[in-house]
């Protein structure tokens, strides 16, 4: 049975899953794990407290690099194997790292070396080399974008004074389709542009009662055209949220005319708000009594251009998880065909 802090790290040492070789500073054998014996054909027992000189074909400092960190200091990454220990022919294909070992005053009291597959320092190569070709990608993609909404906001003002000089409806309504056209490409752009920046907003101290309430005022009047109801509940001293409000108020906004695109006339939204303090949490919930979705849309909700609209980005709940959690919150959905839906938004208080 396992009970002692030492046999706990001397368990861990043995299963890890990479080679591990550690020398003091005379070049004896300190620790020698079970992965590194499986991939030499040494014995643990046999070579402990013997020089690492005896294990190697060429005991020349010069050549090894795992004598070299311990004479030196300096420290090796990506070497063949060959340049610290022999391996067996099958485990050919490893790199190996050497580290120093200092003591508190800086001085080299030993050296240790990493045996890994060769492939798994590949794959964080190419991972790294992804990230930075992903970066490049997206700040072009950036300019680009700013670039499309120059001539799209020309465009648009020629349209504004066509429609005005132009009275023949037949002309017109062509005019009104290529207007709805560009409105929503440069929705669209809005939507990327947003998306497309870092993770960055500027968090105040503000009462979640004023955010939805101001919320509910915005959209009253396109409630009121069709016969929705909107049912807000909140409490009398909610614990107050510490968040960027116009990136909240954004939230809210496209959860809400997510549930007015559900409803049919005459529906009904709650917005309800509640405080944990002892949690330290604020909930608020956006209930619809609309048509609901099946779980294969609710499955790609917050992916980038989803969308069931015919003129929708499919940015918009992309961008709203993304807001909640640079915020340290989260957002739930749950729906059901015919039954509406539910969508609770968690956040941390101030």
């Amino acid at each position: 049975m396992v009970e002692s802090p030492v046999d706990w790290l001397q368990l861990v040492f043995n299963h890890l899953p990479l080679g591990i070789i550690v020398i003091d500073r005379r070049g004896h054998v300190r620790l020698f794990n079970n992965r590194l014996s499986m991939l030499t054909g040494y014995q643990e027992e046999r070579i402990l407290g013997k020089p690492f000189s005896d294990l190697i074909n060429n005991p020349d400092s010069d050549y090894n690099k795992l004598l070299q960190t311990l004479a030196t200091g300096k420290e090796y990454q990506n070497l063949k194997p060959e340049s610290v220990i022999l391996l067996n022919a099958p485990f050919s294909d490893f790199r190996a790292n050497t580290y120093a070992i200092k003591d508190k005053g800086g001085a080299t009291v030993g050296a240790m070396a990493l045996l890994e597959p060769a492939g798994r320092q590949q794959e964080l190569e190419n991972a790294v080399i992804k990230a930075e070709k992903l970066a490049i990608l997206g700040q072009l993609a950036t300019e680009m974008i700013h670039e499309l909404r120059n001539p799209l906001t020309a465009i648009s003002g020629f349209v504004q004074l066509l429609q005005q000089k132009i009275g023949r409806n037949s002309e017109l309504e062509y005019l009104d389709i290529i207007s709805n056209e560009l409105k929503h490409l440069n929705r669209l752009i809005s939507d990327f542009l947003l998306q497309a920046k870092p993770g960055y907003c500027s968090r105040t101290q503000c009462s979640i009662n004023k955010l939805l309430t101001d919320v509910a005022a915005l959209v009253e009047c396109e409630a009121s055209l069709r016969n929705l109801k909107i049912n807000l509940e909140t409490p009398e001293d909610p614990p107050p949220i510490k968040a960027d409000s116009g990136q909240l108020r954004q939230v809210f906004l496209n959860i809400i005319r997510n549930a007015f695109d559900a409803l049919p006339d005459e529906g009904q939204l709650f917005l309800q708000c509640s405080g944990d303090k002892q949690l330290g949490i604020v909930r608020v919930v956006i209930r619809d009594t609309g048509k609901g979705m099946d779980g294969q849309i609710m499955a790609n909700m917050f992916k980038p251009f989803f969308t069931t609209k015919e003129s929708g980005t499919g940015l918009g709940m992309f961008i709203s998880k993304k807001i909640i959690d640079n915020h340290g919150g989260s957002i739930d959905i749950q729906s059901e065909p015919a039954r509406g839906t539910t969508v609770t938004v968690t956040l941390p208080v101030a």
